[in-house]
């Protein structure tokens, strides 16, 4: 018969074995949620600092778009330029000579002669000052190693490669190790695909975009034509009362000019002439009244080439044809007259724009970067990172690669700014209007991260 002694001892040692049981339960319950909360918590930072490094990388890839556009549109002022200088000395040459020829005839008129002999030289003095100027600004803009056009295209090379994979991939691990110096970040290949986002242009078809946006953006003087007809009525046209058109009856005034790049797109030329023109019978009884130059009046033209041979003057510029004597007289002193730099224009860039034939969607693409983000196994304090608990306690976790993973998306898309004026504009490289966000990620990109962690 048990006594009462050994039946309180007997519950005694039942319970031991409970509550050894669970505490033993208990324990890995505690390591078990303390290393599973240090995962969950480390996991989270490791997202946040992928999603910066993502959202990171997409924005300088869109600086560096935005780069391009600011580039484009600098070159584009720089061509406005050299068109702009070659006018002025065009122009400068037209009124020195339209004043020399003045001052010649004043001779029949002694009291008009002294002022047209100082507007005669004041007009030299003008034309060197400008002829110096203008040289000098064709060259530092665009010569064709180190003009500022050149310089801006050659780095738009340099930016591009800094916008590639390997670049991007330098950002996102700055970005990852400002958030913590353990982990790690890189970007993904991408088969070349930013590589074909853009391109160069290569031939004059191509530099054809950009020639036209440089016309675009001349000023009314400068584009041309720079024309004037006048009537000349004290001065009567050999037709005077012979033809039933009064308009024939008096000699008239014609000025033609203009200023435009050459068809091989590596010469500006401007051109700037002025003749009067005369109404003369055709025939001796019954021929019409047709109008000739009579005199040429004043004439300039300027251009800005790589200084090969010049071919004169190319083409109609500005409707000069009209006053066929004036431009031939103009293109025997078309040359710069000894200033260097009319001699060092380097044709129009050959810059970056969008490869549109190789986007899917041409109006409104966008570029992504796959940002990865790791942080080894050890740096995860979890209980058995740091050492906690020994035989059945100890935990051991399962890590793909023995490494924490994190992934992120970042796309450089175009979008005009809110405060802009509402209207839609389609993606270029013109306009610096690129932007920065995170976006999901395909399937086909989580696949990409899942192969390469494991």
């Amino acid at each position: 018969m048990r006594t009462e002694g050994s039946a309180k001892a007997s519950q005694r040692g039942q319970a031991l074995v409970l509550a050894l049981v669970l505490l033993f339960a208990a324990s890995l319950a505690l390591f078990l949620l303390f290393s599973t909360g240090q995962v969950v918590a480390t996991k989270q930072r490791l997202v946040n600092a992928a999603d910066a490094a993502a959202y990171s990388s997409a924005l300088w890839r869109a600086r560096v778009l935005n780069f391009h556009a600011y580039a484009n549109r600098a070159i584009v002022a720089q061509e406005v330029a050299v068109a702009q200088a070659v006018t002025l000395v065009s122009w400068s040459k037209y009124f020195e000579r339209f004043t020399e020829n003045a001052s010649t005839l004043a001779v029949a008129w002694p009291p008009a002669a002294p002022v047209l002999e100082a507007a005669a030289t004041i007009a030299r003095t003008a034309r060197e000052l400008t002829e110096a100027a203008a040289a000098e600004e064709i060259r530092v803009r665009a010569a064709s190693s180190l003009g500022y056009k050149s310089l801006l295209a050659r780095s738009q090379e340099a930016l591009q490669l800094a916008a590639d994979s390997f670049g991007l991939g330098a950002v996102a691990n700055e970005v990852a190790r400002a958030n913590d110096p353990a982990f790690f970040a890189f970007a993904l290949g991408d088969d070349g695909i930013f590589g074909r986002f853009t391109r160069r242009y290569a031939s004059d078809d191509d530099r054809a975009r950009l020639r036209d946006v440089v016309v675009d953006s001349l000023d009314p003087f400068v584009r041309g034509p720079r024309r004037d007809d006048l009537r000349l009525l004290l001065l009567p046209s050999s037709c005077f009362g012979r033809t039933t058109s009064v308009d024939k009856w008096f000699r008239r005034w014609r000025k033609r000019g203009g200023t435009e790049i050459a068809p091989d797109l590596e010469r500006w030329q401007a051109v700037d002439t002025a003749s009067i023109h005369n109404w003369r019978k055709s025939g001796f009884l019954f021929g019409s009244c047709k109008q000739r130059e009579w005199m040429p009046v004043g004439w300039g033209a300027a251009q800005a080439s790589d200084g090969s041979d010049s071919p004169g003057i190319i083409g109609n510029t500005g409707g000069t044809l009209d006053n066929r004597g004036a431009t031939a007289l103009a293109a025997a002193e078309i040359d710069g007259d000894g200033y260097a730099g009319f001699d060092s224009y380097g044709g129009i860039e050959r810059v970056r724009e969008l490869n549109y034939r190789a986007l899917p969607d041409a109006r409104f693409p966008v570029s992504q970067v796959v940002v990865l983000a790791r942080t080894d196994a050890r740096n995860v304090r979890t209980a058995n990172a740091l050492d906690v608990g020994i035989g059945r306690l100890r935990l051991f976790e399962s890590f793909a690669g023995n490494r924490l993973w994190a992934m992120a998306v970042g796309e450089a898309y175009f979008r005009r700014p809110p405060g802009g004026p509402g209207r839609i504009e389609y993606a270029s490289l013109y306009s610096p209007y690129w932007q920065a966000r995170l976006a999901e990620p395909s399937e086909a990109q989580r696949a990409a991260a899942v192969r390469y962690a494991n």
